[in-house]
């Protein structure tokens, strides 16, 4: 997720019918090609407003910019809603299934007593947000796994974590299907985690602490 300006939205990696019956395809519609899109749209807006598009998404996030606070903030929330989701979208697949035995899920056995152990932790810190949010796994840049939740559009410390996976607490990610329900949502999001891309992305937090 190094974009730059004009930031453009991603492509989902599969269908909108194919997280049914367990999101539908009005809903996966209305959070992708409706709320995403109109993130990506404001971004490139106070983007190019406040001459900053030889700055990456990343680098907007972790930079000190000099504007006054009502302005940066605005533009650090679209910043952080179009890397949060990008890195959600990213992050699941179409296929429902059970996290694999590699070292990413060893470490979280590790630490937390088993993966039961640690989806029911995950869904507990989801649970604490009164808000809207996100909740994520990350890893310290010496490699530990922590769970991590942020505000609003809020994204986690760049400079000191590589976060693995996210989950979108906004209602507007379940409210069609699950009404109220977050438990119920995060419950079958968790089974479309893309362990593949999580196991890649904790293997680049290694990496990058022996360097």
């Amino acid at each position: 997720m190094s974009q730059r300006y004009p930031f453009q939205t991603m492509t989902l990696g599969f269908g909108l019918s194919s997280l049914s019956p367990y999101c539908d395809p009005d809903t996966l519609y209305l959070h992708h090609g409706q709320y995403y899109a109109q993130k990506v749209r404001e971004l490139n807006h106070l983007v190019s407003k406040h001459r900053l598009t030889n700055l990456s998404l990343e680098e907007l996030l972790t930079q000190d910019i000099n504007m006054p606070v009502a302005q940066l903030a605005r533009l650090k929330g679209a910043a952080g809603a179009v890397y949060n989701h990008e890195l959600y979208f990213d992050g699941i697949q179409s296929v429902m299934d059970t996290p694999p035995l590699n070292k990413l899920t060893g470490v979280l056995i590790g630490v937390y007593g088993s993966i039961n152990a640690f989806k029911r932790l995950l869904l507990e810190a989801a649970d604490s947000l009164p808000g809207a949010g996100w909740v994520w796994l990350v890893a310290e840049r010496s490699g530990g796994p922590h769970i991590v939740i942020t505000d609003n559009n809020d994204a986690v410390d760049l400079q000191a974590v590589q976060p693995i996976f996210v989950a979108d607490l906004w209602e507007h990610a379940y409210f069609l299907d699950d009404q109220f329900d977050k438990e119920k949502y995060l419950d079958y999001w968790f089974s479309f985690i893309d362990w593949n891309k999580a196991e890649a992305r904790f293997e680049q937090s290694r990496t990058s602490a022996a360097c």
